[in-house]
């Protein structure tokens, strides 16, 4: 049986125990929450060796010219991204509510700071506290400055290794997919009412519909457009990935697969 099948007969035998016992399976978010967070642990650190050995192991030309396409690439992803987020509201009907008092309407929210979340002046502060662009910023600085060391392979060598130990540690974890899946789902299924899904039925299928966009036309097209990749090998050595960030609602977790 492919791996993909038992994610989705975990989904399905989650939603199934869910809907079948209610409340009584509301102590499986432990479990859920505890493979979300396995699949985390390995992320920065994945981020962080893979960036510096990618570039690290470039030419300076090859560097120049890998970031002037990816600059293009990335304009494209946002501008993409930027259309269906504001696309996705016009899907919703128009509705009346009342206003009423808020804490948050006399309590200062802390000013957002640019700065901190993408220029870390401390590395280890962005690490500790999962600060994604910053991280990636030191990694790509230190990746840059690898490139003119004369005595890169050294290093190069050593991350190939921790690469290595991280792409197997990873491999554990995943394979628990099909039972954090199954965890995921009886625990969303046995905890929200008639009228709770009765409230984001609309919602859901907006978002079910514009993922499914997404993911089956417009970013495999895209990257078929780019690249001599054709959609149906896309398909066949991502669908497991897919699946296990769609159900658990969470892309970042699945990088390092």
């Amino acid at each position: 049986m492919s791996f993909s099948k038992r994610i989705l007969i975990g989904m399905t035998a989650g939603i199934a125990v869910g809907l079948f016992f209610g409340e009584v399976v509301s102590p499986l978010k432990i479990v859920a929450d505890g493979f979300v967070k396995l699949l985390q642990m390995t992320v920065l650190p994945y981020l962080i060796i893979s960036i510096i050995s990618s570039l690290g192991s470039l030419t300076y030309a090859d560097a120049r010219r890998l970031g002037l396409r990816v600059g293009g690439v990335m304009v494209a992803l946002w501008a993409l991204a930027l259309t269906f987020a504001l696309l996705m509201p016009l899907a919703f009907p128009p509705t009346q509510h009342a206003t009423f008092f808020s804490n948050t309407m006399v309590e200062h929210r802390p000013p957002f700071n640019f700065l901190d979340l993408y220029i870390p002046s401390n590395p280890f502060n962005a690490l500790a506290n999962n600060v994604v662009p910053a991280v990636v910023l030191f990694a790509m600085l230190l990746g840059i400055a690898l490139i003119s060391s004369p005595r890169k392979q050294q290093l190069l060598d050593v991350l190939g290794v921790a690469s290595e130990m991280l792409s197997s540690a990873t491999r554990y974890i995943v394979k628990l997919t099909p039972y954090g899946i199954f965890a995921i789902c009886a625990q969303a299924a046995g905890t929200m009412s008639v009228d709770q899904l009765g409230q984001i039925q609309i919602y859901l299928i907006t978002y079910v519909a514009i993922t499914m966009l997404l993911a089956f036309w417009a970013l495999p097209g895209l990257v078929s457009a780019l690249t001599p990749i054709p959609m149906r090998e896309i398909f066949a050595s991502h669908r497991d990935v897919l699946l296990t960030a769609f159900i658990a609602g969470d892309l970042f977790i699945v990088l390092p697969a």
